[in-house]
């Protein structure tokens, strides 16, 4: 007998012998949590480790000429286990496994194999449970690829329907958060920026979120969205691994959503905030950036010019004196200090005080008052 037909010989026996093949492959894989707690039945592991091992024996069988078997299978078995949850790292693991499994049974005294033989034919079993290997791991990537376009989809669809202008029901809403796993009555974190930058935004989450972080973007019209879950009892504001989500661009960030149902109103407050920014700007801004900026600029809409408040009370003094008391209250409310104020004018702490008054001796407005303030917070202009 030749060396070829004492190997398929060989291999013919341990064919035979794939169910103990199985077994011992089974005994040392369980010891691995990530599949003795997986949820996976012992049929199916059983199932597929009988199916891999007799595929690699027929490769082995024909000196590694056809290999369409060992791709079939481990093609079926990549895509089942990125299904499954599998980490990649576990069922790499479980495969490289197989080439121990089966050495120990070539070189078993009880199969009486040459050693000389078993030398010149390793490589042989090496490369088999490579391409094996390569193949699974080929075809759970493009699994796993498949299953998040779907999700993505999925989640797009839903955040659509929440973000409908007519407000979903309840029930809808119920619906909604059950299909995006998230919990109603957490708090959610809002921010909105320009959708130029939402592929990045998009890779620095795919990096930097954490396996539970229930987060989700959005693009809508020229702005993307980040919708994110945040853990119970967190503080308002961005913690310190979402500011790194928006380095070097600009994000509007909307007050804390409490519960799931306010997320609607969070994120028109986000959308208005970025809608007031100026362009080119970057940094963090909030609500308590802008709002006097966007009230401003609302009002305007409507014809409701909160100058109009000042301006008709000061034509009553004169241009220079007038162009003073601008000048003065816009660096005072942009300021909010009596004595940066005076150092920004070069002039004494004390005639700003007196130009306050006399600020408000003609317009009834006391811009040391926040609510006064806020009505004559303006940028100077000639009246």
């Amino acid at each position: 007998m030749n060396e070829d037909e004492n190997w398929r010989q060989t291999i013919e026996i341990l064919t035979g012998q794939v169910g103990e093949l199985s077994e011992n492959f089974l005994a040392r894989i369980l010891v691995d949590p990530a599949y003795s707690e997986s949820g996976l039945t012992l049929e199916d592991l059983r199932g597929s480790s009988r199916k891999s091992f007799a595929a690699m024996l027929e490769a082995l069988r024909t000196g590694g000429n056809d290999m369409t078997a060992v791709e079939s299978i481990a093609a079926e078995l990549g895509a089942r286990r990125a299904r499954q949850g599998i980490p990649l790292e576990s069922l790499l693991r479980a495969v490289r496994m197989d080439f121990s499994v089966l050495w120990e049974a070539l070189s078993s005294p009880s199969l009486g194999v040459n050693s000389a033989l078993l030398v010149r034919r390793t490589e042989l079993v090496w490369r088999t449970v490579d391409v094996f290997a390569a193949r699974v791991q080929e075809r759970y990537h493009a699994e796993l690829e498949d299953i998040e376009l779907v999700d993505a989809d999925l989640q797009h669809q839903y955040l659509t329907q929440l973000l409908a202008p007519a407000e979903p029901s309840d029930s809808v809403l119920q619906r909604i958060a059950g299909a995006l796993t998230v919990d109603t009555k957490a708090d959610y974190l809002v921010a909105a920026f320009a959708r130029d930058d939402s592929l990045l935004v998009k890779r620095r989450i795919a990096v930097k979120s954490r396996k539970n972080d229930r987060i989700f973007t959005y693009d809508q019209g020229h702005h993307t969205l980040v919708i994110k879950q945040r853990r119970r009892g967190a503080l308002p504001g961005l913690e310190f691994d979402e500011i790194s989500l928006f380095e070097g661009m600009a994000v509007a960030v909307a007050p804390l959503a409490g519960g799931f149902a306010n997320v609607r109103t969070a994120v028109i407050t986000a959308r208005e905030i970025m809608s007031d920014l100026p362009m080119g700007c970057t940094g963090i801004f909030t609500l308590g950036d802008r709002w006097q900026s966007i009230a401003r600029h609302r009002m305007a809409q409507f014809g409701c010019d909160p100058g109009q408040l000042v301006y008709p009370h000061l034509r009553r003094c004169t241009e220079a004196e007038r162009e003073r008391l601008l000048e003065m209250a816009a660096v005072y409310l942009r300021t909010g200090s009596l004595v940066n104020t005076a150092a920004e004018l070069h002039c004494h702490r004390n005639t700003i005080v007196n130009r306050l008054e006399t600020f408000q001796r003609y317009t009834g407005l006391d811009l040391r008052l926040p609510a006064d303030a806020s009505a004559g917070k303006r940028k100077s202009r000639p009246v």
